[in-house]
């Protein structure tokens, strides 16, 4: 990914000759970087309002005073390729020149793109400033550039500030041109309002001001841009400077893919670089849709896998000879792909941007769904993260069995305390409760499988056996008994009586 890294302090390369034994070097130290400053010192930004922006801009745009892209959401392949570049500007014609840079394009920027307060989180609020490297650092990032304006003199971080869906810095309105990621992954360059900066219905989670908006919808923007984020008469000329100077510079923008796109390009104020005229006709070229400018001159400063990539246009304090990073404020981090809460919601971890669930019964993207299987506890519990709570009655993995009977309460561990071994209520252990006639036949085929279970014994099996037969044997005398008593009686009866012919009895016929 990285590219030609230099090393940390590179020498000037306008100073000819080499170090001698001692050290010291045999040419006299360069002028300072002259500051690259958008306004005078004593106010960063216009004064007028959104409306003053909307209502100004071509007539083409409406009332809409920004673009919006979706960005690339693929993953896989690696986040973020890095291309070093020397290009001749204007290509063509006499007065062309050679410049250097890097272009870092950026796959599925709401996972990997952030931006970061100066030395972490609380550096805006802190006045604090810090060199990219360490910022970088902190964020484990693997290709930082610096990011929006801050006062040199106090430190203080200027325009909006959005980090990581934190809002560490409202401007109050201010209209210079921005460039954010939304909630749902949007892109959006241009002039915002302070309502569409507060906005949470689809709320921005990373968000930070340029100066200048480059190109808008694949067209140079600078003169409608100044026209929005110049308005008085004194800061003309300033502003003017600004942007016809030639000097470092640098700029966040996306191409027709919806990959984010970083441009960083090597100078010095007033003697090598590029204009923003030039910059931006430099862009178009390459295809880039939307993009604004960033602070530049000495803050411009690329990071490659934690090594400086850039050659600084400051000079060191301990040796002018030397060129050295300035501390600035925010920086634009492109890290490895994060996760929507970045801790899984506290149940699962994070790889490569997608959340991987702890345990057996959390799920979805955040992995702050429960689930215990379709049948949801059997309605007769509550899932948990160690599986179904079953209610008081009901046992199993899904809350499926009711207690059995003689048991009640929770998990069933509750013995019925009933009178004459009677069941109890599953829930309550209450013993007043009147069966249903399945619970009886329940009850019939409990008394069955107890039966069951005793003569399962081969002792008890041939007792009961025995007494059983012994109880035939006995019935059987009985009636053998009671049937010679009852033919004897009848023997004995039929001895009164004679049988007589009817004709005898009659006579003749």
């Amino acid at each position: 990914r990285a590219a030609l890294v230099p090393p940390r302090r590179v020498a000037d390369a306008l100073c000819q000759g080499s170090l001698g034994a001692t050290g010291s070097s045999r040419c006299r130290s360069p002028p300072s970087d002259p500051l690259l400053r958008p306004y005078f010192p004593s106010r960063h930004g216009p004064r007028h309002h959104h409306r003053h922006v909307r209502d100004c801009q071509p007539v083409k745009y409406g009332n809409i005073t920004y673009e919006a892209w979706p960005s690339d959401n693929r993953t896989g392949g690696p986040v973020a390729t890095t291309r070093t570049f020397v290009s001749y500007i204007p290509p063509k014609g006499k007065d062309r020149k050679a410049v250097y840079g890097h272009f870092t394009f950026v796959r599925n920027p709401l996972r990997t793109v952030s931006v970061l307060e100066p030395g972490g989180a609380g550096g805006c609020q802190a006045y604090r400033r810090a060199p990219v490297e360490e910022t970088a650092k902190l964020g484990k990032c693997l290709v930082a550039q610096n990011g929006g304006y801050f006062d040199m003199g106090t430190g203080e971080c200027l325009g909006n500030v959005v980090s990581d869906g934190k809002l560490v810095r409202n401007s109050g309105g201010l209209q210079n041109a921005q460039f954010g990621i939304r909630k749902d992954g949007t892109m959006v360059f241009g002039y915002l309002s302070e309502e569409d900066v507060l906005d949470q219905t689809n709320p921005f989670v990373q968000l930070v001001s340029g100066v200048v908006w480059l190109l808008r919808d694949g067209e140079v923007y600078i003169s409608q841009s100044q026209m929005a984020e110049c308005d008085e008469i004194q800061t003309t000329g300033t502003f003017d400077k600004f942007i016809n100077v030639i000097s470092a510079r640098t700029a966040v923008g996306h191409d027709n893919q919806g990959q984010l796109v970083l441009v960083h390009v090597d100078g010095q104020t007033e003697s090598r670089g590029v204009n923003l005229w030039e910059m931006a006709e430099f862009l178009k070229q390459q295809g880039i849709i939307n993009a604004i400018n960033l602070d530049g001159g000495g803050s411009a400063t690329l990071v490659l896998n934690g090594t400086l990539a850039s050659y600084p246009s400051e000079h060191c304090p301990f040796d002018s000879m030397w060129r050295c990073p300035r501390s600035i404020s925010t920086i634009v981090c492109i890290h490895e792909p994060t996760c929507e809460p970045a801790d899984c919601s506290g149940h699962g971890d994070c790889v490569q941007g997608e959340c991987h669930c702890t345990g057996d019964f959390w799920r979805g993207p955040a992995c702050d769904i429960l689930d215990c299987g379709p049948s949801n506890c059997s309605l007769h519990g509550v899932c948990t993260d160690a599986g179904c709570l079953c209610d008081a009655g009901w046992i199993g993995s899904n809350c499926s069995e009711e207690c059995p009977m003689g048991w009640y309460g929770p998990n069933c561990q509750k013995p019925c305390a009933c009178e004459h071994a009677c069941p109890c209520d599953r829930e309550t252990g209450s013993c007043n409760t009147t069966y249903e006639l399945a619970i009886q036949d329940q009850l019939n085929k409990e008394m069955l499988l107890t039966w069951i279970f005793l003569l399962s014994d081969r002792k008890t099996w041939i007792s009961m056996t025995s007494v059983l037969a012994l109880l035939l044997v006995i019935s059987a005398m009985g009636n053998i008994g009671l049937f010679l008593k009852a033919r004897s009686e009848r023997h004995h009866e039929s001895g009164d009586y004679l049988y007589h012919p009817l004709r005898e009895m009659n006579g003749e016929v």
